[in-house]
């Protein structure tokens, strides 16, 4: 009995080892970045895996976040979280345009631009642009395991990545991480 209970002790210890290393080698990674095609950018990066007790310690803000929308927190399997920056060059024609305010017709100059990844209308009155501008963005993710081949049958999990796309070409993924709760 007490052989089997150490057994189980030291099991344990060597999987809470193994995700120590995995957080550490997840943290030190870089982030991988590559276009697929001329408006497709992917990025990929490793995963963290935390106990509830390490997500209420380090992410506190993001579970203030999660409770918010309505999750309870023991039901929470994963967390995610991305930044993104847009960056567009903008290429607008000024025309001439009536605007009528007060039953009296008044001439600015009006802006428009709409493509298939931005769309940008609005007016030029006394020297500033009021306006409205349209990024629309679809981020696509796929979770996937690293194995690595111990023998024939038996493999063990190095990492788990979680590769993003977006499908705007002007759209940049800054930041981004995925977290797997473990109870």
């Amino acid at each position: 009995m007490a052989v089997w209970v150490q057994q189980r002790h030291i099991v344990s210890i060597k999987k809470e080892r193994d995700r120590y290393q995995m957080n550490s080698n997840a943290l030190l990674s870089e982030m991988k970045e590559w276009r697929i095609d001329s408006t497709t950018m992917a990025t990929d990066v490793k995963t963290l895996r935390l106990t509830v007790d390490e997500m209420e310690r380090y992410r506190a803000e993001d579970l203030v976040k999660i409770k918010q929308m309505g999750v309870k927190i023991k039901n929470l399997k994963a967390a995610a979280k991305h930044q993104l920056e847009v960056n567009a060059d903008i290429k607008a024609s000024v025309r001439d345009s009536i605007v009528i305010r007060d039953t009296v017709p008044v001439i600015v100059k009006s802006v428009s631009m709409i493509t298939p990844y931005l769309q940008l209308s609005g007016i030029i009155e006394k020297d500033s642009l009021i306006g409205k501008i349209h990024l629309p963005v679809t981020l696509r993710q796929a979770v996937w395991i690293e194995y690595k081949r111990r023998w024939l049958f038996w493999k063990k999990v190095v990492a788990i990545h979680q590769t993003i796309t977006s499908d705007n070409p002007h759209v940049e993924i800054k930041y981004s991480e995925y977290i797997i709760i473990q109870k």
